[in-house]
């Protein structure tokens, strides 16, 4: 046969011989092949449906199943070697469906396209990768959760414009990003719905010509709904792009909370140090290791995010319904699928491992005047002046003790009375910065009992 002989199923009467060149330049195999699980499932499927119109009889189909899983377990065997002359996929799979069966193979594309075939492969690979993500994510979550729990009492400053601002314990801190990733999960939940809608029976655009039965389809694939539009079924892409959005929004917060341990584990901060594992020495300065880990989730991060642009620059702008400009597509979610499940796994290992300087923070605190809020505060509550001018007072304060290198507890009584006449003993109640954290109010604050709350509500959420 023909097909045997040039290895190629696919061909037109418009062009039976295209050059090397292009059978190289039109192939996506390379990238598509990731799809083989999601092909054979949606073509199981798709055969399923057809012995119902008694296209297949059931002597076939179960002849089509057995081939399509020998097919998939020769794959993951590593036995399967596709041809770029079958470009893609789904013409692969048929290709060595029809070397394994015979001529029955040459049924199963009947009443659908490679166009609405690789819509419903994509949408069951987004829905797969987005689960596993969120997998990914809780991992990184449970990591973050024991840091917070392990550090209740330990305080660090909290920073504004990188400035020592107030105190906060490390668990308020770490908790901060439990609630970002939390979102991110959202995010993903949200792909996951986008994605959940079957479009085989779509065909190449207007429809297929068989009455395929939907229930059947969306059950064996589990989908929850069929399209209801043809041409929106195989043109549809926006399930990529909240896909991508998820991807990025997780990347920001990666790379939101890498910036900040790196910062935090330089000699200027010590706040943090990258566990031997992954943190790496200098090829020519011995006493150093480098935060390399968490500059590449960095750098990957800012990868992921410029996908999503990508992906909508291929997409935007496109008439219905498809072209070849979607072959594209694959390669990007795919790609930022990859990185940011290393980039997760990395940094789940690194906030596990790594340890943080409870000395250091406390002493930050102390020497950058963090409790000065509090002071102006001290003489709002307890002296009734005014916050501006209670503000004004306590930077000149501040001020004082800089100039005099000291901390506002090694400022006397005397001194401080010298700036404020109404300013009593009291006042060092206020200074004191494990007292600060307790004086908060509100529920979203650093106050250790909300912590606590805090803490307990993420470990039922991840339980």
């Amino acid at each position: 046969m023909a097909q045997k002989k040039n290895n190629k199923l696919l061909s037109t009467s418009i062009n039976k011989k295209t050059s090397s060149l292009m059978d190289d330049f039109n192939s996506s195999i390379d990238i598509d092949q990731r799809l083989i699980e999601e092909d054979i499932l949606v073509t199981q499927a798709h055969v399923s449906a057809l012995v119902n119109l008694k296209v297949i009889s059931k002597i076939e189909e179960k002849k089509i199943h057995q081939g399509l899983n020998e097919i998939l377990s020769d794959y993951q065997k590593g036995k399967i070697k596709f041809s770029k002359k079958n470009e893609d996929i789904h013409m692969n799979v048929e290709y060595f469906l029809h070397q394994k069966i015979g001529e029955i193979a040459l049924k199963i594309h009947t009443g659908r396209s490679r166009n609405d075939q690789v819509a419903t492969d994509t949408r069951l690979w987004v829905k797969k990768s987005a689960k596993g993500i969120q997998k990914l994510i809780q991992r990184l979550m449970r990591s973050i959760l024991n840091q917070a729990d392990i550090h209740q009492e330990t305080i660090i400053p909290g920073f504004t414009h990188l400035q020592v601002a107030q105190p906060v314990s490390l668990s308020h801190h770490l908790l901060a990003y439990l609630e970002m990733f939390k979102r991110d999960l959202d995010y993903f939940e949200f792909s996951i719905h986008g994605s959940d809608e079957n479009v085989l029976g779509s065909a190449a655009l207007a429809g297929s010509n068989y009455l395929l039965d939907q229930n059947l389809l969306n059950t064996k694939l589990g989908f929850s709904k069929s399209k209801q539009n043809s041409m929106d079924g195989v043109s549809d892409r926006d399930f990529c792009m909240y896909f991508l959005h998820a991807c990025s929004m997780t990347s920001i917060h990666l790379g939101k909370l890498s910036s900040e341990l790196i910062l935090w584990s330089s000699n200027l901060a010590g706040l943090f140090k990258v566990h031997e594992e992954y943190s790496t020495g200098s090829s020519i300065m011995p006493q150093k290791r480098n935060p390399d880990s968490l500059e590449l989730i960095r750098s990957k991060a800012n990868i992921i995010r410029s996908k999503s642009q990508e992906f909508s620059n291929i997409i935007s702008n496109l008439p219905l319904t498809y072209f070849k400009d979607f072959q594209e597509d694959k390669k990007i979610i795919f790609e930022c699928f990859d990185e940011l499940s290393i980039c997760l796994n990395v940094m789940s290992d690194v906030i596990k491992k790594s340890n943080f300087n409870k000395e250091i923070g406390f002493e930050l605190c102390e020497t950058n005047f963090a409790t000065a809020t509090d002071l102006a505060d001290y003489l709002v509550i307890e002296k009734n002046i005014p916050f501006r001018k209670s503000y004004k007072t306590i930077a000149d304060i501040v001020q004082y003790a800089s100039s005099h290198k000291i901390k506002l507890s090694e400022i006397s009584l005397k001194e401080f009375q010298n700036f404020e006449k109404s300013i009593k003993s009291d006042i060092y109640q206020y200074i004191d910065i494990k007292k600060s954290l307790a004086r908060k109010k509100t529920s979203m604050s650093t106050n250790p009992k909300e912590v606590i709350k805090n803490i307990r509500r993420f470990k039922k959420f991840l339980k």
